[in-house]
């Protein structure tokens, strides 16, 4: 006996079903692009960050060359500030990458009067002095994008009384 040969029946979705895998996957493809620009955001961010940072040291090592040429002045035996110099940055840097740095040396004064040495023939004495270096940066016409500041006390010898400079006295 043969059995009647039935044409299987296509199989069809349900209508609730229809398009799921669609929108599930562009779902997923959402939240990954959202992923995806959040991590370029904080990549970008980090690489402003440690541009800021560079700037910054910069400006610090600029104040530190103030306070340095100060202290270098009062080992030569001229004692006062210098006032106000431009530190040039790099000058190899293209564009914005180069800067000035104008460094400012202030708030120069004794900080206690001056005491004799021990050991050395009468009329030399040993100094106090304290100061202050500020270094900005300026870009183009942009002044202060970068500060720093550097304080520093410094004793000082021998001085001898008869080429004592008059300096500012900052008693603490």
């Amino acid at each position: 006996m043969r059995h009647p040969t039935t044409a299987p029946s296509p199989v069809r979705p349900r209508d609730s079903e229809r398009g799921a895998a669609l929108i599930l996957s562009l779902m997923v493809a959402l939240v990954l692009v959202f992923l995806g620009m959040g991590l370029l955001l904080q990549t970008s961010l980090g690489l402003q960050a440690s541009g800021t940072d560079r700037w910054v040291t910069k400006a610090l090592y600029a104040a530190d060359a103030g306070a340095m040429m100060q202290i270098e002045m009062i080992q030569m035996g001229v004692v006062g500030a210098p006032g106000t110099f431009v530190l040039e940055d790099d000058t190899s840097l293209p564009g914005l990458l180069k800067g000035q740095f104008t460094v400012t040396v202030s708030a120069f004064c004794e900080t206690e009067p001056a005491q004799p040495m021990v050991g050395f023939q009468e009329g030399y004495y040993e100094r106090r002095f304290h100061l202050r270096s500020q270094a900005q940066r300026t870009v183009g016409g942009l002044v202060g994008v970068t500060r720093a500041t550097v304080e520093a006390d410094v004793a000082a010898n021998p001085f001898h009384e008869e080429s004592f400079e008059p300096v500012t006295e900052c008693f603490f």
